[in-house]
């Protein structure tokens, strides 16, 4: 799927949904200092990578991530009202600069 025109307007969509989540509703004000790079989907969807960059500390921004990973899933998964909603899987972007996590 992550291939895919559908697979790419997907993790587009997923990208910005994301995005929008950190900065406009967690509540963690770690996370709104957060830039989702991309998104890929593994091949069936069933698995979300989400790519991020950040100047804050990159431990604590992913704890803040980890905590926060099913309140963001659930709310990808209402503002896309798909059936399925992809197991989100944060990781830091290396080409984003900085220590791989």
């Amino acid at each position: 799927m992550g291939n895919s025109e559908r697979g790419v307007r997907l993790q587009n969509v997923l990208r910005e949904e994301i995005e929008t989540i950190l900065r406009c509703e967690a509540r963690d004000p770690r996370l709104s200092k957060i830039d989702v790079t991309r998104v890929e989907l593994s091949p069936g969807g069933a698995r979300a990578r989400v790519w991020w960059k950040t100047d804050e500390d990159k431990e604590e921004v992913l704890d803040a991530l980890e905590r926060a990973r099913g309140f963001i899933r659930s709310c990808v998964a209402e503002a896309l009202g798909t059936k399925r909603t992809p197991e989100l899987v944060f990781r830091w972007d290396p080409a984003a600069g900085g220590e791989v996590l």
